[in-house]
């Protein structure tokens, strides 16, 4: 059991639960259960550390996952019920030589312009109230010739 939490500028998103039921792939990967529900693109996630932290009740542990820009992806964080002896095992398989504090970062890429149709504003507002699933969201955004910025 860990908490997952992914964030931007306008919310925290935190879930507790189990990394459970992987979906490898190449554009994108996926953990799908009751608890965690999480869709992952590969080629975003660049950098990872294991952050270990001393606090009041002990060490706090958490796996951050960064883009290529040094941007936080989302972040993994142990808890009481989490395998804490595994933990130490990954530590060590997966540690590289290179323990710099420092990284390497790539500039940052601007962000998508919204790509709108106001004329279709009706169609998205109808379509919108019919999905019955956020994935079914790119395809309507798709049909309309919009992205998701614009929609």
């Amino acid at each position: 059991e860990v908490m997952a939490l992914t964030r931007n500028d306008a919310c925290v998103h935190e879930k507790v639960g189990v990394y459970a039921n992987y979906h490898p792939g190449q554009h994108a990967a996926m953990i799908l259960n009751e608890e965690i529900d999480l869709r992952m693109f590969p080629k975003h996630w660049q950098h990872a550390f294991m952050v270990e932290k001393q606090g009041d009740a002990g060490p706090r542990r958490s796996l951050q996952v960064f883009d290529a820009a040094g941007d936080a992806v989302h972040k993994i964080f142990l808890r009481d019920a989490s395998n804490h002896d595994a933990w130490e095992g990954i530590k060590a398989d997966l540690a590289l030589d290179n323990q710099s504090p420092e990284q390497p970062v790539d500039p940052r890429q601007p962000k998508e312009a919204p790509k709108s149709d106001p004329s279709k504003l009706d169609i998205l507002r109808k379509e919108w109230a019919r999905m019955t699933d956020t994935h079914q969201f790119l395809r309507l955004t798709s049909k309309l010739k919009m992205n998701r910025f614009g929609a």
